[in-house]
């Protein structure tokens, strides 16, 4: 591992598992560069990825422009131009499509990549579904990460939990895996000025400059700890008894390893009928995402 070589990071994870959380973290460097979901700069799907804002907060800033008009195929180089001082950026596009595919390109040209995969137990992402009046979180979440582990083969698991319990811990841990530069207090990604481009907005409220979002809630590291209270007793039973469930998350806390024989992964057929699902709903969003939201 070359600690100066231009590196790349992508961050896998189903929604709201603190992807973009993560993302400023990492990115919260002197060497690092948040970009975000850029994904949806070049594939955007819903009304305000046709006409993206800078996470910076600045109506003028125009970064995302120059960097979508040097083209999807020179993205990352793209970055790395407009900002010479960057060694390395975060991508938390979070699709693994889009992973497996930017993987292989950048090993073509020489840059180096680092995947990491952060998760949330099935009952706090249940709650985080819940909370924004969200169904279907048993399918969403064994879906996600089914696709990423069969596309993806070599990653860093990463706990929700642990992450907000022990950032400094996990951050240092993460850093020296991806052979960065770890710098005392990066878990507070509100004390540099971000380009993160769309994400998680709970997150990115921590960037406005009152620190303060509609909740009242002050610039900290979200812990979610009243979950319970949202589950259902049959969901909760669900959790419990769920073998894909359980064998997923023995995949997860490294216990397992992934493979075809259980339900942590794909089959062939699943995997076709799952990339043209993909491919339609890519389409569908292209054509109607400008004026209206259908996922």
């Amino acid at each position: 591992m070359d600690h100066n070589a231009k590196k790349v990071i992508f961050i896998g994870g189903s929604s709201y598992s603190g992807s973009t959380m993560l993302d400023m973290m990492l990115a919260n460097s002197p060497e690092g560069f948040s970009a975000g979901e850029v994904h949806a700069l070049f594939h955007p799907y819903r009304p305000h990825h046709f006409n993206p804002e800078c996470g910076c907060g600045n109506p003028d800033c125009d970064f995302w422009l120059k960097v979508r008009d040097a083209g999807e195929a020179h993205l990352y180089e793209s970055i790395f131009n407009l900002l010479p001082d960057v060694k390395f950026i975060v991508d938390s596009s979070k699709n693994p499509w889009w992973i497996k595919k930017q993987d292989k390109i950048l090993e073509r040209k020489g840059i180096e990549v680092h995947h990491l995969l952060i998760w949330k137990e099935p009952a706090s992402f249940a709650h985080s579904m819940l909370k924004r009046k969200r169904k279907g979180w048993e399918k969403a979440w064994k879906n996600y990460y089914r696709l990423y582990l069969t596309l993806c083969d070599h990653y860093i698991s990463v706990a929700y939990s642990n992450l907000v319990q022990f950032p400094e811990q996990v951050l240092t841990e993460l850093c020296s895996k991806c052979g960065l530069a770890y710098h005392e207090g990066m878990e507070k990604f509100w004390q540099k000025q971000h380009h993160t481009l769309f994400g998680n907005e709970s997150a990115k409220i921590h960037l406005a400059e009152n620190g303060v979002n509609s909740s009242g809630c002050h610039r900290s590291i979200y812990i979610e700890n009243n979950h319970a209270k949202s589950i259902t007793d049959p969901d909760r039973r669900m959790i419990e008894r769920n073998p894909t469930i359980r064998d997923i998350i023995e995949v997860l806390e490294g216990y397992a390893e992934a493979s075809h024989s259980n339900s942590t992964k794909l089959t062939p057929g699943q995997m076709a009928a799952t990339e043209l699902r993909h491919k339609i709903k890519a389409m569908a969003g292209r054509a109607t995402g400008r004026h209206a939201r259908l996922f």
